[in-house]
């Protein structure tokens, strides 16, 4: 998860790179591909970014990760949202972030 770097509106300069040991990346994978299992629907946000729409998950948990994932990839943006559809992240990077956005949530459905 290493790229160049970007800038989106008034946000200072934030690399396109992952902080992440190499030797922890197979466990976070492993970590959100348990959290993203059973994902009902992904969408393109209006921005660029992708909603999750995640029925049945462990809210803490999500939490939990989105906020160590930003930690180490400090291009990601994240939003939990729990209405009337269910719960949902919203995730979102810059334009030069957005291949890695893909590769680490899924295909948008």
């Amino acid at each position: 998860m290493t790229g160049g770097s970007s800038t989106t509106g008034s946000e200072a300069e934030v690399p396109i790179a992952c902080t992440l040991q190499a030797e922890a990346m197979p466990e976070r994978l492993s970590d959100w591909a348990a959290v993203l299992e059973g994902t009902r629907a992904r969408t393109v946000l209006p921005d660029g970014g992708m909603r999750v729409e995640l029925p049945d998950v462990d809210v803490a948990e999500l939490a939990r990760l989105a906020a160590a994932e930003r930690k180490c990839c400090a291009f990601f943006s994240f939003s939990i949202t729990i209405d009337g559809r269910g719960t949902a992240l919203e995730v979102r990077a810059p334009e030069d972030g957005r291949a890695v956005l893909a590769e680490l949530f899924g295909p948008v459905s």
